[in-house]
């Protein structure tokens, strides 16, 4: 006679077990790869990007909450077009956010017929559309925001046509955050990297798994560019399951390591500054 009971303790230690597992897995390789780190005298620097503010929410507090519980810096790119009042009188108070730039309105004015990527200030644009938007936009802000502002320009959908960078050379100050590998451009760049949503079908966490072979690639970049900063993307409208668990454990880890150096995007900014004068002769 086959018994059920087999199966059933395989089916609950599937639900039940594996992801405790893979969690543990995830945590115990990113210890390993701070330790590499802290064993040789170095450092890592993160920094953490939220994107898509405009209003106070359910879902931007708990962020903001793990900012203040953890003492991590938070930038938020907000979108300047639909930014609220209310959302500037929350944070006026807080001493671990900055307010960054993120697009206009966050519209798409590429062809998805012809199978081009969503882009805001991408080349379908016109140089006059743009750079009206690009002034409304940072005036919007720095008036809502105040100190709490860095003119750091996040485009849409991470995508940026270089008529649009140079637009942004003529603004005063202003550096780039887009997604992953430094872009060919010659402005100060302070760009995200990891990207915690899976974004295709229902978006979610992307899971331990995919989390540690993230964390995988760029700390084994940082092994012989340290100095790269490693950038954290959040969405806080699109959190799906799972993401609020790793942000806490991901979060508390880090701040508790002490290879690791959470910093402002402010900070980083700066830095991006020096690091471009210094390479073309200005300083």
């Amino acid at each position: 006679m086959t018994s059920s009971i087999a199966p059933q303790s395989d089916f609950y230690r599937d639900v039940y077990f594996q992801p405790i597992q893979r969690r543990t897995d995830f945590e115990n390789n990113l210890t390993k790869h701070l330790d590499w780190f802290a064993e040789r005298g170095q450092t890592v620097n993160m920094w953490w990007r939220d994107d898509d503010a405009v209003s106070p929410s359910p879902e931007l507090e708990e962020l903001l909450v793990f900012s203040e519980k953890f003492n991590v810096p938070i930038s938020l790119a907000v979108i300047p077009k639909f930014a609220t009042q209310a959302l500037a009188q929350r944070l006026k108070s807080m001493q671990t956010v900055h307010v960054v730039h993120h697009g206009w309105q966050h519209v798409n004015y590429q062809d998805k017929g012809r199978g081009e990527k969503a882009s805001e200030f991408g080349r379908r644009r016109s140089s006059h559309d743009m750079q009206v938007e690009l002034l409304d936009g940072e005036e919007i802000l720095r008036d809502l925001f105040g100190a709490l502002f860095v003119p750091l320009f996040v485009p849409p959908w991470n995508r940026i046509a270089p008529l649009a960078v140079q637009l942004l050379k003529q603004q005063r100050g202003y550096g780039l955050s887009a997604f992953t590998w430094i872009n060919p451009f010659r402005i100060p760049q302070v760009q995200s990297h990891i990207d915690i949503i899976k974004w295709k079908k229902n978006k979610q966490f992307c899971g331990w798994g995919a989390a540690k072979k993230r964390f995988d690639l760029q700390l084994c970049r940082r092994r012989t560019n340290a100095k790269e900063p490693l950038g954290l993307l959040t969405h806080h409208l699109d959190h799906g399951e799972g993401c609020s668990e790793f942000l806490e454990v991901f979060l508390k880890l880090t701040c508790e390591h002490p290879a690791v150096v959470w910093r402002s995007s402010y900070e980083l900014l700066e830095e991006a500054r020096r690091e471009v004068s210094l390479s073309f002769g200005q300083v």
